[in-house]
């Protein structure tokens, strides 16, 4: 059924009518259902993309990123909470600045780059299966399995790097088939290439791993000496090594420990961890897809299996590139201590054409390889009530209700170069900080025990501090003629003082006859 292109076979060209199909009739018209599952990822995702809030993980930290960025006018440093983030390229911080300039600083703002590349990675579905098989229909099925992936869509409205890094990763592998035919498309692998490094760091030279190795593999290695590759390779590598090279003349071996410290802690057997750790974290991934990846599952094991079978028999170019685009991302990932579904995003484009290969095998209209048209009016038809439940009734998260409740209090009684003191107990600490620092113009301070309070606000007096109610009121809200109360909500208070830090802590004393937050230190 399938005639691989990566193997010289000739093609149909894009959005041509098949010649079995009628030009008249618009339901077999591929460019009617690109144009329709177009405008449903329009309306899944970025109809409610201002609903919300965002996350203290990783969503407020780039967005607090972006808007220091946007604010400072600073866009070749990134920083976090008033200090420079060694962690991470600035690629996906430079995204969310641009968006909050258009937008302005809003959640909204902060989700559209990655719900506008998450759109994008849905169209390029389209051009990818295209590249790698002559099956009328297959790309429509790759475009509307990944629409209708749960893990894919909840990312691309979420402020994180996962979506985008998809993005310039697909968009690699499919400048890197157009290129085997027009070597100038190398020139977009290139930039795919920088892009995603830039996003990712060392991550992002993964997708071109999977190009040379494939190149290498089928035969084709002279490609990686032509005039058009190399300067692909030269703009993919160069690019992002300026960057790098900078921060190393600013910053020094700072830079490089700090920026290359989470990779070297996710290494197997390191930091204590042992070997049936290691040995049980080499299956996580396949645990994680047989709870989440449904209900395309089944076809993707199916196709995979096909794909296999292809390679072993044929040695099949696109079976060989699939495979390992898919064990390129699965197996490094399977390797490092930390593992989240989110990780192995960049192998969810494979994943919808392996899952949609059997579908357009089973769905034949006799000898031809269309499928009835029932199969997607129904599957429509679902979508659309789907969509419209979503928007009666929709579903998130309120992860920072609170905080972004007292941030604009504490903002409002501070100066831009004062610190807002954060003391909690509740798990994630750090989230709390990150959203409070994206939620209010200031910078935080988080406390590791709660007699810091009084130490800051000797030297700080007109600080605000936001803490636990609980620790709030069996402490604090003894003094109350020195306690100036600004808001509150069910788990946290916004509050100053009225006089000087010693006075209060001196009030403190006499009332209860010791260090009024003693009996709270962690």
């Amino acid at each position: 059924m399938y005639a691989h292109r990566l193997n010289g076979n000739p093609h149909l060209p894009s959005f041509v009518p098949h010649p079995r199909i009628s030009s008249r009739s618009l339901f077999m018209d591929r460019r009617f259902h690109v144009g329709l599952i177009a405008l449903m990822a329009l309306l899944l995702l970025f109809s409610k993309l201002h609903i919300g809030d965002l996350g203290g993980y990783d969503d407020a930290v780039y967005a607090h990123e972006g808007k220091h960025m946007l604010a400072t006018g600073q866009w070749w440093s990134v920083y976090l909470n008033g200090q420079f983030d060694f962690d991470k390229p600035p690629m996906f911080v430079w995204l969310e600045a641009i968006s909050m300039w258009i937008f302005g600083v809003t959640d909204f703002a902060a989700r559209f780059p990655s719900a506008l590349l998450g759109f994008g990675t849905i169209m390029l579905m389209y051009f990818l299966a295209d590249e790698v098989s002559d099956s009328y229909w297959l790309p429509i099925w790759a475009m509307l399995i990944l629409l209708c992936t749960q893990e894919f869509i909840r990312l691309s409205m979420r402020a994180m790097t996962d979506v985008p890094f998809t993005f310039f990763f697909a968009l690699t592998i499919l400048a890197y088939l157009k290129g085997v035919k027009q070597p100038r498309w190398f020139l977009l692998l290139g930039l795919a290439v920088s892009c995603a490094i830039l996003t990712r760091s060392y991550l992002g030279g993964i997708p071109l791993g999977i190009v040379l190795l494939h190149l290498a593999l089928t035969g084709r290695i002279k490609f990686w000496i032509t005039p058009w590759f190399l300067v692909g390779l030269t703009i993919g590598i160069g690019l992002p090594m300026i960057w790098f090279v900078s921060q190393y003349q600013l910053h020094g071996t700072e830079f490089l420990i700090r920026h290359f410290s989470f990779a070297v802690e996710n290494l197997p057997m390191t930091n204590g961890k042992n070997a049936v750790q290691f040995q049980t974290g080499l299956f996580q991934y396949p645990i994680l897809l047989l709870q989440s990846y449904w209900p395309w599952l089944p076809l993707l094991v199916v196709g995979l299996g096909i794909q296999l079978k292809k390679l072993l028999k044929e040695c099949d170019s696109t079976s060989m590139l699939l495979l390992i685009w898919v064990l390129a991302v699965v197996i490094p990932f399977s390797l490092i201590h930390y593992k989240w579904l989110r990780y192995i995003l960049p192998a969810f484009p494979a994943f919808s054409i392996l899952a949609a290969m059997p579908i357009c095998q089973w769905m034949k209209w006799r000898r031809n390889d269309i499928f009835p048209a029932v199969h997607l009016k129904t599957l429509y038809v679902l979508l659309g009530l789907l969509m419209i439940g979503m928007a009666i009734n929709p579903k998130y998260r309120n992860r920072s209700e609170e905080l972004r409740r007292l941030a604009p209090i504490a903002n409002s009684v501070t100066s831009p170069e004062q610190r807002i003191l954060l003391y909690t107990k509740r798990a994630p600490r750090d989230a709390h900080l990150f959203q409070l620092i994206w939620y209010a113009d200031r910078t935080c301070e988080l406390l590791d025990e709660s007699q810091e309070i009084f130490a800051r606000l000797k030297n700080q007096p007109k600080s605000a501090v936001i803490m636990d109610k609980d620790i709030f009121n069996a402490s604090v809200g003894k003094a109350e003629s020195s306690v100036n109360v600004l808001g509150e909500t069910e788990g946290f208070i916004c509050w100053t003082i009225n006089y000087s830090a010693s006075l209060l802590e001196k009030e403190f004393t006499e009332r209860t006859g010791n260090n009024p937050f003693s009996q709270f230190m962690p």
